[in-house]
């Protein structure tokens, strides 16, 4: 039976500082790592991943670092060489193009993440269609390594139109 979603895996430029802005921004918590970043002996080889998860053969795995992130799934930052570089995402992307991160207090919340270096999107904005309701809000933000990411508010809830109703962090 699905439980839920367990962790969401990011790879970047730079892990420690992603890393950093995840603890510093938003009080995450290194579960453990995987690969230590600057070890390079634990470095994993694509060809060891590439017939498991489909990872290119010409790049190497040089850090994976999980971390808890409040009520809900964890953040696995992970590491490539040669390093990628980072690409802005934006809601227009097709696939995976962005993390929501529930919040109580939306301003305090982008303000942090713009004092951690992330680029603040207007907002915050009122929620709207089947999400509207007072207090509730979202604002988007570009992290310094490209993710874009949706803070979120629903003090009201949310209309749904089935007998299940949406998960909230800490509900």
């Amino acid at each position: 039976m699905v439980k839920g979603i367990e962790h969401i895996g990011i790879t970047v430029e730079d892990p420690d500082k992603a890393e950093l802005f995840f603890k510093h921004t938003f009080g995450a918590e290194v579960l453990h790592r995987v690969i230590p970043f600057g070890e390079e002996d634990k470095h994993i080889p694509g060809e060891k991943l590439s017939s498991i998860q489909g990872f290119p053969p010409e790049l190497a795995m040089t850090s994976v670092t999980m971390l808890r992130l409040a009520d809900g799934p964890n953040i696995e930052i992970i590491g490539v060489s040669p390093v990628v570089t980072n690409q802005k995402r934006t809601i227009g992307n097709s696939g995976f193009n962005h993390i929501s991160i529930y919040t109580d207090d939306i301003t305090a919340t982008g303000e942090r993440m713009r004092q951690n270096g992330a680029t603040m999107f207007e907002g915050p904005n009122d929620c709207f269609g089947c999400e509207a309701g007072q207090g509730n809000q979202i604002w988007f933000g570009l992290t310094p390594f490209g993710l874009l990411i949706e803070l979120v508010s629903l003090p009201s809830g949310v209309e749904t139109i089935s007998t299940t109703q949406r998960w909230i962090p800490g509900e």
